[in-house]
């Protein structure tokens, strides 16, 4: 009983966490100055997922930037339902030694960019090219 109050109370304190840290835009246009022809795509809201923890319930908390050229930017946004799906796959199917180590990281960073691109070249036929690079502007994970 108190292992399952334990494991809803940790979910609770998750949920909470991205919730409070949504980011809220007060615009969609760029800042002046910036540079327009490589946007940055955040796919918003945060990524909340639980991961294989060893036989115990953990939970992976990550924000996700995407630099693409244009167009890929609205491509992106057009289908950011299926992105999300295939992050959140990959994501939940990460062991925790994976999910700890810098090596890790940047591996699955490099996991979710190849992820993207599929997910592009899969709605769109092409375009994956366009997409550059995927960055963790936020990593949290409950242990």
């Amino acid at each position: 009983m108190l292992k399952k109050l334990s494991r809803c109370l940790a979910f609770v304190a998750m949920a909470g966490l991205a919730v409070q840290t949504s980011p809220v835009f007060a615009s969609s246009a760029p800042a002046p100055g910036a540079n327009t022809e490589f946007p940055f795509v955040e796919l918003s809201p945060s990524f909340v997922t639980n991961y294989d923890g060893g036989g115990r319930l953990r939970y992976l908390k990550v924000d996700v930037s995407v630099r693409t050229k244009r167009p890929a930017d609205e491509i992106l946004r057009h289908h950011m339902p299926y992105i999300r799906n295939q992050l959140i796959q990959l994501f939940s199917s990460q062991l925790e030694e994976n999910l700890t180590s810098t090596e890790g990281k940047e591996h699955l960073r490099e996991q979710a960019l190849e992820k993207i691109r599929e997910a592009i070249d899969y709605v769109e036929g092409s375009g994956s090219n366009d997409i550059l690079e995927v960055y963790f502007t936020s990593y949290v994970i409950q242990q």
